[in-house]
């Protein structure tokens, strides 16, 4: 089984581009092996609901060089060393969530193989349901490359 994991908080403007990627998702013909799930801003709370999956692609709002709306992507690689997760505590607005969680997962065994991380630079984290438009116009783009991870994922099964 794979996850897409949305990551964000809905309330707070670009912050819940994850749960928006997410419910676009919900909306496609997937394989049966995807799950797709909303996960706001559970943090480590999760780690244990990674057992069940073979692979994760999160899905969260990132802070990395370029304009707001610019995506993210990469394989992440949680190893024993700190430089992989300090790049990563670099990029995601979630960093004590999501690497707490990943070091977690991976510390008691729960974390899955295949770790992959789609981000996009936020415009705007103030309070609000809606998305700036710079973030709402990367959506599409960022559904291609969930979609290509996927494959990619599967095409290894």
């Amino acid at each position: 089984m794979i996850l897409v994991a949305g990551i964000g908080n809905r309330l707070i403007a670009d912050d819940g581009f994850g749960p928006r990627v997410v419910d676009l998702l919900s909306e496609r013909k997937l394989p049966n092996a995807v799950e797709v799930r909303d996960f706001g801003t559970a943090g480590i709370t999760i780690a244990t609901d990674l057992a069940d999956y073979d692979a994760v692609i999160f899905i969260d709002s990132v802070d990395h060089d370029g304009d707001p709306g610019s995506l993210y992507r990469s394989r992440v690689v949680v190893e024993e060393g700190v430089e992989e997760m300090a790049k990563l505590a670099r990029l995601t607005l979630h960093e004590a969530g999501l690497e707490g969680l990943l070091r977690f997962s991976k510390s008691i065994g729960t974390l899955p193989q295949d770790v992959y991380l789609v981000g996009c630079k936020p415009k705007t984290l103030e309070p609000s349901l809606d998305l700036s438009s710079e973030v709402e116009a990367a959506l599409d783009k960022a559904l291609a490359i969930v979609e290509e991870i996927l494959e990619k994922i599967m095409g290894k099964k």
